[in-house]
């Protein structure tokens, strides 16, 4: 490989990568991530827990309307979560969401992959949508009691 091919393969990945650290232990921080009555405190409110080999729908606090939705393929408590992930601007595509959790002096620091994202120009605005969202959402955690 080229360093040109490597270059353009670097400048095409719209692989979202986020990492956040809070004060609270491993297993505070997966209830937050699979809890339906927490998730809606940082994210959007769940139907139901977020459980391994199950179907997930998050909705708007607004309206209640679907915004997110897919399926758990893979949960580790306290270390590590996969869900498949859409939208609705994504008309049906399917992306994965990865969560990371790993002990940190006096806390957890939680990683984001959000992979699979579209690699062309004209989607690149929904990329950045989801970058700033998660950015924030992640934010949100640092309230999380």
């Amino acid at each position: 490989m080229t360093l040109d091919a490597t270059m353009t393969e670097v400048s095409l990945d719209t692989t979202i990568r986020k990492s956040v650290f809070l004060a609270a232990p491993k297993a505070r921080v997966w209830d937050f991530l699979t809890k339906a009555d927490l998730l809606g405190n940082w994210f959007h409110p769940a139907d139901a827990d977020l459980t391994e080999g199950e179907d997930y729908m998050l909705r708007s606090e607004n309206d209640g309307d679907r915004m997110c939705w897919g399926k758990v393929e893979e949960a580790t408590p306290h270390d590590y979560m996969k869900w498949t992930f859409t939208v609705g601007p994504m008309e049906g595509a399917m992306t994965t969401v990865e969560w990371h959790l790993h002990e940190a002096p006096d806390g957890t620091r939680l990683s984001l992959v959000h992979s699979g994202l579209p690699k062309n120009a004209d989607a690149f605005g929904l990329v950045m949508a989801l970058d700033k969202g998660w950015h924030g959402f992640l934010s949100n955690l640092h309230g999380m009691e």
